[in-house]
């Protein structure tokens, strides 16, 4: 990141979280945890790490000394709306799409999966989406505040 900066982590890191989500949602009805599940719980994980360190270095780059604790509230704030709204929005999927299911007489276990497996295609769209978002965003590399003052290289005053 200190090379190529925040941007091009952040738009790799979702676009990983997007592919990762995409194999998620392909899990079928009798899927099994090593062959179904895990590799798109890895690539997510890898994914969403990348995300969340360049975000969070984005975040809290140029900013003075005396703001840092507002600029770490409101990207905490923004994080935890950010879940709940995405919690909610997708929820919302996933039950309409179990609901339809369950209507046309599909069995239970499939009309969860097929619940599921629409909400994370709809989160992995979500994820593409942030990318081409993040392609605006500021490329900072984590470099300290230039409002930051100069340290003096003489003796310490004792106080």
């Amino acid at each position: 990141m200190g090379r190529a900066g925040t941007r091009p982590v952040m738009i790799a890191g979702l676009l990983l979280a997007a592919a990762g989500i995409y194999l998620l949602s392909r899990i079928p009805v009798d899927g099994h945890y090593l062959t179904d599940l895990l590799p798109g719980l890895m690539v997510t994980s890898f994914g969403l790490g990348f995300t969340f360190v360049a975000v969070t270095t984005a975040a809290n780059a140029n900013v003075p000394p005396d703001k840092a604790g507002v600029a770490a509230a409101l990207l905490n704030a923004s994080q935890q709306i950010g879940g709940a709204l995405g919690l909610a929005i997708f929820s919302a999927v996933a039950t309409a799409r179990t609901g339809d299911l369950l209507a046309d007489r599909r069995p239970m276990p499939e009309a969860l999966t097929g619940g599921f497996s629409r909400a994370l295609l709809a989160s992995s769209l979500f994820l593409v989406a942030a990318a081409v978002v993040a392609l605006r965003a500021a490329n900072s590399r984590g470099e300290a505040s230039a409002l930051e003052p100069e340290k003096e290289d003489g003796p310490v005053p004792v106080t």
